[in-house]
């Protein structure tokens, strides 16, 4: 496997950078990754709060900044941090300076405040629109309480009111530090032009960053009740939902990536449509469609969810017992394998795919980074992986993991 040509520095502030060289692009991506999401014990929602406001600026919106010099910009916020990017074809030098001044520069007065609450607002209620919503948010819940994570990232109705100029700021400052960030530019540099914007990133650094106290990164789990919720649904659709609450990956794995790799494939190959234990449920009509799995790891905790339409009295029962009664499987093992090994396959694919995109490759170099991850060797320790290895690492997670259910009904 041929690796990326990939050129980093450190800077006396604290901020890390890297140029990742791809040949033949046009385009070029570049980002500042901040080590601040909404599980970080802080206001509920004030990391998604601080990402549209710094799109906020004295003389406008700095998205129509970046438009008239023909680059496109955009952010997001995550569980575990906020990443600020753009993409463009010319104007290089340009594009740089307007994202460390996106993110360096904060308006923090009470008018640019008060004008992002309605706007995020609507966007909470549209979420909650969504079918599936009230199953999500009670889920969370039960995963991890009324802390952060157990929030949805926007935070709430009520905890958005909570937040000021005077708070903002003082959460800004505390983790918008130049050793909680990250730089990335992927694109195709001549060696001068990578020197050249090196230069132009310390510049910018000394400019618009201050340093601070590094995030730590111990993990630090969060708990809830961890029960079994029931609700009427005001949806034709009754939906359950299982949480599973992971153990630190780093208990049995080197590697956050590869564990949420490893437990994604045991789920789908355990209970996706390829499984016997799917085909059986379409069979006799307890499942009318695929169950979604969701696998996250935070500092706050690590998770799965999984999703479906409860069309029989037991199958969320059934489900649990299918995943944690694992010596039922000793007489499946070959089809397991088999499955694995397919899977594994996929996932390869799914991971080397994300060279061949600028903005894919991006994002994840850069969560990398913050999280001290490296995706080669996500790759090498996956393509090594023996079934017996996966296995036993799968069954060792699902030892110390915690369950809690909810389920709704038509009303």
């Amino acid at each position: 496997m041929k690796k990326l040509d990939i050129e980093k520095r450190n800077f006396s502030s604290g901020l890390t950078a890297q140029v990742v060289l791809r040949k033949g692009f046009k385009q070029k991506f570049f980002g500042i990754i901040v080590d601040f999401g909404s599980s970080d014990k802080q206001i509920p929602g004030s990391a998604h709060y601080l990402e549209h406001l710094l799109f906020s600026k004295k003389s406008g919106d700095i998205t129509e900044r970046f438009d008239e010099i023909g680059a496109s910009t955009n952010a997001f916020t995550s569980y575990n941090a906020t990443m600020f990017y753009a993409s463009s074809i010319d104007n290089v030098s340009k594009t740089v300076d307007l994202l460390f001044e996106l993110v360096g520069d904060p308006n923090f007065s009470k008018k640019s405040i008060d004008k992002e609450r309605p706007i995020i607002a609507q966007e909470l209620a549209m979420y909650r629109d969504e079918p599936t919503w009230p199953i999500s948010d009670s889920i969370m819940k039960q995963l991890f309480g009324e802390s952060n994570l157990g929030l949805d990232i926007g935070g709430t109705s009520q905890t958005i009111k909570q937040i000021n100029s005077r708070n903002l700021a003082r959460i800004y400052r505390e983790n918008y530090t130049a050793n909680n960030m990250h730089f990335i530019a992927v694109g195709d540099f001549a060696p001068s032009a990578i020197t050249r914007l090196f230069s132009q990133v310390k510049k910018l650094d000394k400019q618009y960053l201050q340093s601070g106290p590094k995030r730590d990164h111990t993990f630090k789990s969060e708990a809830g009740k961890l029960g079994i919720t029931e609700f009427k649904n005001k949806t034709e659709v009754p939906y359950f939902c299982l949480g599973i609450k992971l153990p630190d990956f780093k208990k049995v794995l080197v590697n956050n990536d590869l564990g949420q790799i490893l437990f994604e494939i045991m789920l789908e190959s355990m209970l996706g449509e390829k499984s016997a234990w799917y085909q059986e449920k379409m069979l006799h009509g307890e499942l009318t469609s695929p169950l979604q799995f969701d696998v996250n790891y935070t500092r706050q905790g690590n998770f799965v969810t999984i999703l479906g339409i409860n069309n029989g009295d037991s199958l969320l029962s059934d489900l649990k017992t299918t995943l944690f009664a694992s010596e039922k499987y000793t007489k499946q093992m070959n089809e397991l394998r088999e499955l694995f090994e397919m899977l594994k396959k996929v996932s390869l694919a799914t991971l080397l795919a994300a060279f061949n995109n600028l903005s894919d490759l991006g994002f994840e170099l850069a969560e990398e980074a913050i999280h001290d991850e490296n995706i080669f060797d996500t790759l090498k320790l996956l393509q090594r992986m023996s079934f017996e290895e996966y296995w036993q690492i799968c069954q060792d997670l699902l030892a110390e993991s915690k369950t809690c259910s909810v389920f709704s009904t038509i009303e």
